[in-house]
C-alpha cells in the first residue's frame, strides 16, 4: 500500500518538516517505516539532538505516540545474542 508521510522534527532547536510518499506491506507496518524515515534524516544530520513533534499520514490520521514508542524502546543487551 502507498502512503503520504510528513514529520515534524526539531533537531537541535531548529524545525524541520520532511514528506514523502512511502509503501508498506500493511497499516501495522507504517509507524516501522516512518520511524526508519526518522533516522535516516538523523543520519543524515550527524545524529544530532533529534525531538518528533508529529507525524502525519495521508494528512490526516496522526501516529507521532505509535513513532515515539518505537523510538524510545530500550536497547537489548548485548549479552543475549548468541552468534
Amino acid at each position: 500500500m502507498q502512503f503520504n508521510l510528513e514529520v515534524h522534527l526539531i533537531i537541535e532547536d531548529v524545525g524541520l518538516s520532511a514528506r514523502g510518499k512511502f509503501s508498506a506491506r500493511n497499516k501495522k507496518e507504517i509507524p516501522n517505516v516512518a520511524h526508519q524515515y526518522i533516522r535516516s534524516i538523523k543520519r543524515e544530520t550527524g545524529y544530532r539532538r533529534t525531538l518528533i513533534e508529529g507525524v502525519m499520514v495521508n494528512g490526516t490520521v496522526d501516529i507521532t505516540e505509535a513513532v515515539k514508542e518505537i523510538e524510545n524502546q530500550p536497547i537489548p543487551p548485548m549479552d543475549d545474542i548468541f552468534w
